[in-house]
């Protein structure tokens, strides 16, 4: 079954309304995570790209976020009749869940739930580190396969919403 592309960001988005899924536990200032955060990532040597959503209560030391994983590039093509829509090829994008985040004095660290990778299906451990500047998070993250010798690397950014 293929869906428009445009959908997977609408049902994210409506998922995000409805289910908040398991806590994130959230260690250190929680005052500077507190609100909405929406944002992207991006994946230098996958190509894999995707959105960030993330949400703490002010007071609270718990938040719930996920990251959507959309395949690589090369794995979308435009579908014949409607060149505004593209359709997905292959896998289909899917939700990870961020399992941990550290906030101390502007830096934060944190890791998401190990995940099947989509092209080897070998588990992925990956963790981030960003700092805030300006009201925005950016940070790096990096993948890492248990049993090889060799990490991947990407960039995220996140800002929160008003």
């Amino acid at each position: 079954m293929r869906l428009p592309t445009a959908l997977f960001p609408a049902l994210l988005l409506v998922g995000a309304c409805t289910y908040h899924g398991t806590p994130v536990p959230i260690v250190g200032d929680t005052r500077a995570l507190a609100g909405e955060w929406q944002g992207t990532y991006s994946g230098e040597q996958t190509g894999r790209s995707g959105s960030i959503m993330f949400h703490l209560k002010a007071g609270t030391d718990s938040a719930w976020g996920d990251v959507l994983m959309i395949p690589e590039r090369s794995e979308q093509a435009h579908a014949p009749t409607s060149p505004q829509y593209s359709e997905w090829r292959g896998r289909p994008p899917r939700v990870l869940r961020i399992s941990f985040v550290r906030c101390e004095e502007g830096k934060v660290t944190g890791s998401l739930e190990p995940y099947q990778d989509p092209n080897t299906g070998e588990t992925i451990r990956t963790t981030f580190e960003g700092a805030l500047r300006n009201g925005e998070f950016r940070g790096s993250f990096w993948s890492a396969y248990p049993g090889q010798n060799y990490v991947l690397a990407g960039t995220w950014s996140v800002k929160r919403r008003s």
